[in-house]
């Protein structure tokens, strides 16, 4: 148990650093992409929801740091983004496939990005502050569905092949050669 909680709590923290180090010094269209919410999104539909939450939870703190939001805000999108995420799972997908995941990354990234927009324009209406001051937000808007969708596939097809947890073998190949006689 504390091994599994260490060994996620510094796979989210590589991922940030990433994100943080790295994804940022990138040229436009690259630097949009979402490395945290990415890998929370995969966490939540191919995992489960416990480990989202808790994927959600590390990476918003972490980003917390870097965001110049509010604290809190970041971790509470990543946490609303995983909560209806996994209720568009339980009630209108049926398997843990690479089109549902797709899907739900499109949804859930779109999500997260209205939230934060909403939250922005919010705390402008209150005068509270000007946290929304970039302008390529309408930009990554358009990219950051597109670019988390690449790695979200990417990091699919990687588990898919390391693993056998996502492979539809409905039949094995001694039951089929006796269905063929």
């Amino acid at each position: 148990m504390a091994i599994n909680f260490i060994s996620n709590l510094v796979a989210v923290l590589v991922l940030g650093i990433i994100q943080v180090s790295f994804l940022t010094t990138w040229p436009f269209p690259v630097n949009s992409l979402n490395l945290i919410l990415s890998a929370v999104i995969f966490v939540t539909v191919i995992f489960n929801y416990q480990r989202g939450l808790w994927w959600a939870f590390g990476g918003g703190i972490f980003w917390e740091i870097y965001s110049g939001m509010p604290f809190g805000v970041s971790s509470l999108t990543l946490i609303f983004t995983v909560v209806i995420i996994n209720f568009l799972f339980n009630n209108f997908f049926t398997n843990r496939s690479l089109y549902s995941l797709l899907i739900l990354g499109s949804l859930g990234t779109v999500l997260y990005n209205l939230i934060i927009f909403l939250v922005s324009i919010i705390f402008l209406s209150l005068n509270l502050g000007n946290y929304f001051a970039e302008l390529s937000f309408w930009p990554n808007f358009f990219w950051q569905p597109i670019l988390n969708l690449i790695i979200l596939t990417i990091i699919f097809f990687a588990f898919h092949h390391s693993t056998s947890k996502l492979r539809n073998i409905f039949l094995a190949s001694d039951n089929l050669y006796e269905i063929k006689k």
